[in-house]
């Protein structure tokens, strides 16, 4: 063991002691319950979408499906990330139920691929080139095509990636299949009070895809651009060098958490700490990682996509990783 192992290690152990001093000072609401209450907000702003969208008229119906739209990512988004990580409530249990709902009925993945892919896999390896699937770049495509027209396909491809991992562990596939349509007829019964079935299955089409450029930047501006180690590195010095926080705004906060956004370096190195908490311990993480010369990157959302497009290629050729690894 090296004595950069070493002083990484020992920083890391110091780092943590003081953000275990701040959640040492949080109570269970500041800890779980606030999770709680966001949950219940998107559900009651899926609710006010649904409201606006029964109304006759055009542009209620532009307005709802967008406030749909926006409930509905959040909810999936947060929600997935969230209890695979074991933050949204203190038991593991409930976590693990609370997953089924949030990845398998509501957004239609498998919570135990999306475990494999993200937490077993990407938080361990992140950025390794040969350990980070490399599956959802395609050179020959045009930049535009690739940013603003692909991502339309992930809610397909996040259920073949589902289907494929579950593959000959048919009980697994069997639980994974009818949540993920009774998902499907939910939502689509929902719509089906307003307007014909087939127009209902259309805008439930709409609403889970809608967003998902959105989706896919955030995945790939969290990790792009930044270091390929070779192999694993300490974790402190690891994380900070290949992950990079967006600019805080509160359209991308309420789409997809504290922990995607202005705290994805801290979520990398901590976890299992709670969106509310991220916020909390933030400062102290900036602070200590700056004092002790580690990288803190950061960037705006705009700033991201302008250089991803204007260096497309470049970035892409070198960091060819799957974008859907939220």
């Amino acid at each position: 063991m090296n004595i950069h192992t070493i002083l990484s290690k020992k920083h890391f152990v110091e780092l943590s002691n003081e953000v275990h001093e701040v959640m040492k000072a949080q109570s269970w609401r500041q800890r779980h319950g606030y999770e709680f209450l966001v949950f219940l907000l998107r559900v009651a702003l899926f609710a006010l979408g649904f409201l606006v969208f029964a109304q006759v008229g055009w542009v209620y119906k532009v307005v709802g499906m967008a406030v749909l739209t926006y409930a509905f990512y959040g909810i999936g988004i947060t929600g997935t990330h969230e209890t695979r990580h074991s933050s949204f409530t203190e038991k593991e249990k409930w976590n693990r139920l609370w997953a089924y709902f949030f990845s398998d009925f509501w957004a239609g993945q498998s919570n135990l691929w999306w475990y494999h892919r993200h937490v077993a896999t990407h938080h361990v390896y992140t950025n390794v080139p040969d350990k980070e699937p490399k599956e959802f770049y395609y050179p020959w495509l045009n930049k535009y095509v690739y940013f603003f027209l692909v991502p339309y396909l992930v809610t397909l491809w996040l259920f073949f990636k589902s289907a494929r991992f579950l593959w000959g562990k048919w009980g697994k596939v069997a639980i994974f299949l009818i949540l993920q349509t009774a998902g499907w007829l939910f939502h689509i019964a929902l719509f089906a009070l307003f307007m014909p079935w087939p127009q209902a299955v259309l805008a439930t089409l709409i609403m889970r895809s809608l967003l998902a450029p959105v989706f896919v930047h955030i995945a790939v501006f969290n990790h792009i651009g930044l270091e390929d180690p070779v192999k694993r590195l300490p974790w402190l010095p690891h994380q900070s060098r290949t992950t990079r926080n967006l600019r805080p705004s509160w359209f991308l906060n309420g789409m997809g958490g504290n922990a995607f956004i202005e705290c994805h370096v801290e979520h990398h190195l901590f976890p299992k700490v709670s969106n509310r908490l991220l916020h909390k311990i933030r400062p102290v993480v900036k602070k200590y990682l700056k004092k002790e010369g580690y990288k803190y990157y950061e960037e705006g959302y705009v700033s991201c996509l302008k250089n991803c497009l204007k260096h497309y290629r470049t970035i892409f050729l070198g960091n060819p990783i799957d974008v859907v690894d939220l």
